[in-house]
């Protein structure tokens, strides 16, 4: 009878919190103001049938229940361990606090445990009917740490094998070589990073034919934009970084995001070990990096761990370009080569945490701050032949944030997190120099001060982000997701140079502020099959300073705003065709893309906003193959994608070379659409050697038929400019071990990267210039001794000195060489 009362009162309480996420997804589509009734009962009436599902397998309760935690040494839970009862079909994961349940007939078993760099753990059982609990303890196999490369079941694989469009790396790889986090993503297929120079320059993502900010990125499920240009992947060391992943196209609710083109989620290393890890590297153009994490756990539970960076460089490689006559003002015919003169970056970051977890009131809490600054000289303008010998820009950073996540909120498998950021950026740019430079480093006075237009402006960003995610597990096949992400951007500028194009406008403020609502629903009715639901609103206000004249020599500002409301809506699906060999992912959204702060409101430096930018609008589509199979120390990977994407009021960055040599804007183009492949494909013997290879091709075009005056374009179904549309690579790694003494490692690595040649501008308009294309070679070796804990790298990059260009003709840097130490410890 006692049984019988509290699985009645199970029943009741998860009933009652079904009844609080339908309330909570009519809410949502109230928010949206949908008028149509009828399709709002239509959704309630579903979930409702899905929980009337759900609660009628809670009520069965004919097997017996066997849970319990898995955790290591430290008592710290192990997420993703395989946990199985021996000789049957009957298993499942621990979850992110290393908890798991199993249901089986009464009887004798044998319980077992596995997860990669701990000895397997088998141990005895009988089940009677009832609820047994059993805690696991693994131990450490440092035979199996040794081997950390190893494919199986962990958070990098289970993330890949979910129905998104997703792919994670595992950065951990990386952490003896002198990549930035951007580099690294360069190695995934479908991306393609694109630079305007070198350390310290600005860095897009070419995400499957998106680029800039139709890709959204997140450090810890938090978005990174407006977090200052310090902040840049491009200048964040891969030391920080624990694992990356990708989303392509559709995207979780559980990020909020108003991407099209996908979402980047970088995961930073967070060890609940004590831990030190200290690298150094030099390179060539006076390069010098270096990056220092530590970690610690005390008795009582808190945790600490600080993490410094820096970067340097005088980026003085040479460039092939064309050069002004500073006598006659005109550029040569013939280009040659020239040696950056004004091009030294630096920036610092120091990052602190302190927290706790496994606690009563919460599983985890953390407190955050970064502190980050950078001085960054602007040789060019976006039009390399544009050159400048004193522009410059320098800007700091103070970002307070904390985590909080608590597993069974009141009720068993209801898991509530908030995560809370206010990003604080200053940002000075002068340009005061009464000068014309040309490449030889020579220079012309002006008749007006300023090399493109004086400022000695300031102005302050202020980004506060607040994300707050309810997860309820209702049983093994039924799940809910509700999220909640609001934003709110505002700039105020100050330039005491009195600018008369600029002046009256710099005292209005700029707001951009958005929220984002999800709901989603997942189903999965077995280990194979896996389908996710999902509904989001989009809401936006902007305002700013607005010319009221209409364009007139004589502008007048004043404050205006608006605002912007719509629902997105789709779906997700994967199915396992054959069990961890053969998977099927398909996708589909109608999904928003909201005007960035960039975008809206410009740079401030090389870049102009305009903050009536319509939303984009995109229907997106994708549909994925997965092979994966082992054949004893063998592996096979294989990953075909096909990708479908019809987007409205497409934003499209323009440059144009009458504005102070290449100042760029943003515009909404109207219709474009996307369509292509990527496959990847990888092999593993061992742990011995690793080779993988990925190629991405695309049709960028232009679906515009008509332009303004309704005459037929002749850009109809032109390939987009200055968008890369046909890219890959290729990665090889040999490891040979106790090659000097037992437990070191030496591994020699190998990457080719190719870019095909694309379009400056519209190819049908008789477009004469395109960005080229080119291979890039690199070398690696890498030497790891005991254990990993004395590390040393030296890598050759471009080794063949290849003329690699970029974002309108920008060119990259040439051949050059590093050399990286890193000590690591753990224990």
């Amino acid at each position: 009878m006692q049984r019988i009362h509290r699985s009645r009162n199970n029943y009741i309480r998860k009933y009652l919190l079904l009844c609080i996420l339908l309330a909570c997804s009519a809410g949502v589509y109230a928010q949206s103001k949908i008028q149509v009734k009828g399709e709002i009962l239509d959704q309630n009436n579903k979930l409702v049938a899905f929980a009337t599902v759900a609660v009628a397998e809670v009520e069965n309760t004919s097997l017996s229940i066997l849970s319990g935690q898995v955790v290591d040494e430290n008592n710290s839970p192990l997420e993703y361990a395989t946990v199985f009862l021996k000789g049957t079909q009957i298993a499942c994961s621990t979850d992110k606090y290393g908890k798991f349940e199993l249901r089986a007939r009464e009887g004798s078993y044998t319980l077992c445990v596995t997860f990669i760099g701990f000895q397997p753990y088998e141990k005895a059982i009988t089940l009677n009917g009832g609820h047994k609990s059993v805690n696991v303890v693994l131990r450490t196999d440092n035979k199996q740490l040794q081997e950390v490369t190893a494919k199986g079941q962990s958070l990098v694989t289970q993330v890949n094998r979910t129905s998104y469009n997703v792919e994670a790396m595992d950065a951990t790889m990386l952490h003896n070589t002198t990549l930035d986090v951007a580099q690294a993503l360069d190695k995934i297929s479908g991306i393609n990073i694109r630079t305007t120079g070198g350390l310290g320059s600005d860095s897009d993502i070419s995400l499957n034919g998106f680029s800039g900010k139709h890709v959204k990125i997140f450090m810890d499920g938090v978005p990174m934009h407006g977090a200052g240009a310090s902040m840049d992947l491009a200048k964040l060391p891969i030391n920080m970084v624990e694992r990356i992943e990708v989303y392509k196209g559709v995207v979780p609710v559980e990020f909020g995001s108003d991407a099209l083109g996908g979402v980047i989620n970088i995961i930073t290393k967070q060890s609940k070990q004590t831990f030190l890890d200290a690298s150094y590297s030099y390179g060539s153009f006076n390069t010098h990096k270096s990056n220092l994490s530590f970690g610690h756990t005390f008795k009582n539970g808190l945790l600490l761990q600080v993490d410094a960076y820096q970067n340097y460089s005088d980026n003085n490689y040479d460039v092939l370009t064309k050069n002004l006559d500073l006598e006659t003002n005109v550029y040569s015919e013939e280009e040659n080569w020239y040696e950056r003169f004004h091009d030294t970056y630096h920036n610092e970051a120091l990052v602190g945490r302190l927290g706790v977890r496994n606690t009563k009131w919460a599983t985890r809490f953390f407190v955050e701050a970064t502190y980050s600054q950078e001085k960054k000289d602007i040789q060019n303008a976006n039009l390399q032949q544009v050159v400048f010998g004193g522009k410059e820009t320098k800007s700091n950073s103070i970002i307070p944030a904390l985590n909080y996540l608590k597993n069974d909120f009141f009720l068993k498998d209801l898991n509530v997190s908030v995560t809370a950021k206010l990003n604080q950026v200053e940002t000075q740019n002068i340009d005061t120099m009464a000068r014309r430079y040309n490449w030889d480093g020579d220079w012309a006075e002006k008749k007006t001060e300023g090399e493109s237009e004086y400022t000695i402006g300031k102005f302050s960003n202020q980004s506060a982000y607040t994300v707050a995610n309810l997860k309820y597990k209702v049983s093994s096949k039924h799940f809910f997701s509700v999220n909640n992400t609001f934003s709110n951007f505002t700039r105020r500028s100050q330039d005491d140079s009195n600018s008369n194009t600029t002046a009256e406008s710099q005292n209005i403020k700029r707001v951009n502020r958005k929220n984002i609502s999800g709901l989603s629903y997942r189903y999965q009715p077995s280990a194979r099959l896996n389908i996710t639901l999902f509904g989001k609103y989009y809401s936006v206000f902007v305002g700013g300073p607005q010319d009221i004249t209409g364009g007139s020599n004589d502008p007048v500002y004043e404050y205006q705003t608006r605002d912007f409301g719509a629902t997105g809506y789709g779906g997700a699906m994967s199915y396992e065709f054959i069990k961890d060999v053969f998977q099927v992912k398909t996708s589909y959204e109608i999904s928003y893309r909201l005007p960035s702060e960039r975008e809206l409101f410009g740079d401030e430096v090389l870049e102009t906003g305009d903050q009536s930018l319509r939303p984009e609008k995109s229907d997106n589509i994708n549909l994925n193959l997965v092979y994966n199979q082992q054949f004893g120390e063998h592996i096979v990977h294989a990953e075909a994608g096909l990708i479908y994407r019809n987007t409205h009021d497409y934003i499209r960055r323009v440059v144009s070379e009458a504005r102070y040599g290449g100042i760029a804007s943003y515009t909404n183009h109207g219709k474009v659409r996307t369509q292509g492949i990527d496959f990847e494909a990888g092999y593993d013997f061992r742990q011995t050697f690793h080779l993988n290879g990925n190629f991405t091709f695309l049709e960028i075009l232009n679906m515009e038929q008509y332009d303004v005056y309704g005459r037929e374009s002749i850009r109809y179904k032109d390939q987009m400019p200055n968008e890369p549309y046909l890219f890959g690579g290729l990665d090889a790694s040999y490891n040979f071990f106790d090659l000097l003494k037992k437990e070191d490692r030496l591994t020699l690595g190998y990457s080719l990267s190719f870019i095909h040649d694309f379009y400056r501008s519209w190819k049908s308009e008789g477009g004469k210039i395109i960005i080229p294309g080119n291979n890039t070679h690199d070398f690696t070796l890498n030497y790891s001794m005991k254990r990993g804990t004395y590390n040393i790298g030296f890598e050759a990059r471009n080794v063949f000195d290849a003329l690699v260009y970029d974002n309108f003709s920008l060119q990259k840097p040439g051949r050059n060489f590093s050399v990286k130490f890193r000590y690591y410890l753990h224990k």
